[in-house]
C-alpha cells in the first residue's frame, strides 16, 4: 500500500534561506573571541556537522580542546543576539517551492536549531511567512525528535502515521539523521555539504538546489508502507 504526501517538514537555515555562509563565520569568531581558538578546523567541523544543534557544537569545541563546557551559554548567547541581527536571503526558486505546496494543499512545517522568535520574524522578513503553518525553534525544544512527534500531534496522528506521508528537507547530515531517525522520507539538499555526505547521513534521495524539488513529480511521489 502506498500513502501520498501530506505534509512538508523542513529545516530552515541553509536549506530554504542562504544563511550557512554567515553562520558558520559568526561561529568561528564566537569562538575566537570567547575561547583564544583560532583553526580552520573549527569552520570545517562546524560546516560537517550542519543541522547538528549550535550548543552541541560549541561543546565539540570545548571538549575537543579540553576546556570546560561550562562557557557554552555564554557561546550560545554570543552567537544568537549576533546572527539575529544580520540580513538573510532566500535560496533561487524557494519562494515559487512552498507556492506550489500550498496550491497541491500541503502542510508545510518549519525545525530550526534557531530560536523560534527570530526566525519567525526572519520568514516575514524574507516574505515566506504566508506559506508556513507552523515553526518549532529550539526555545521550545532542541531541534531533534520532540519537534517531530510535536508535529504529529499537532496533526491528530502517531508519529509512524505521520512520517508515513511526509517529507522532510535538510541541508545536512544532521537533518538526514533526525528525519530518518522518526522515519520520514528524507530529502538531502547540497547547498552547504557534499551530496555524498548527505547520502551517508541517511537520505533517500539529494538535490543540487532547493529549486531542483520544482521539477519533482509530486503527484507520483509515494511512500511505500
Amino acid at each position: 500500500m502506498n500513502i501520498k504526501i501530506k505534509y512538508i517538514v523542513s529545516d530552515f537555515n541553509g536549506t530554504l534561506v542562504d544563511a550557512m555562509p554567515i553562520y558558520t563565520r559568526v561561529f568561528c569568531d564566537v569562538v575566537k573571541r570567547q575561547t583564544g581558538i583560532e583553526s580552520p578546523n573549527v569552520a570545517a567541523y562546524s560546516i560537517a556537522a550542519t543541522g547538528t544543534p549550535w550548543d552541541e557544537q560549541f561543546s565539540h569545541i570545548l571538549e575537543h580542546h579540553k576546556l570546560p563546557k561550562d562557557a557554552v551559554p555564554k557561546l550560545m548567547d554570543e552567537f544568537c543576539t549576533t546572527i539575529y541581527d544580520e540580513t538573510y536571503s532566500l535560496f533561487p526558486k524557494a519562494e515559487a517551492l512552498l507556492k506550489l505546496f500550498k496550491t497541491k494543499g500541503y502542510r508545510v512545517f518549519i525545525t530550526s536549531g534557531s530560536g523560534t522568535g527570530p526566525m519567525m520574524k526572519r520568514l516575514y522578513e524574507v516574505g515566506i511567512f504566508p506559506y508556513i503553518d507552523c515553526l518549532l525553534g529550539f526555545d521550545i525544544y532542541k531541534k531533534g525528535p520532540k519537534h517531530i512527534e510535536m508535529l504529529a500531534e499537532k496533526e491528530g496522528l502517531s508519529l509512524k502515521q505521520f512520517a508515513l506521508q511526509s517529507v522532510y528537507f535538510g541541508d545536512g547530515p544532521g537533518d538526514m539523521r533526525l528525519a530518518k531517525n522518526a522515519g520520514l522520507f528524507a530529502i538531502g539538499v547540497a547547498q552547504t555539504v557534499d551530496p555524498e555526505i548527505l547520502k551517508e547521513a541517511g537520505a533517500d534521495m539529494v538535490l543540487a538546489k532547493i529549486g531542483d524539488a520544482l521539477e519533482m513529480d509530486w503527484e507520483k511521489l509515494e511512500i511505500n508502507i
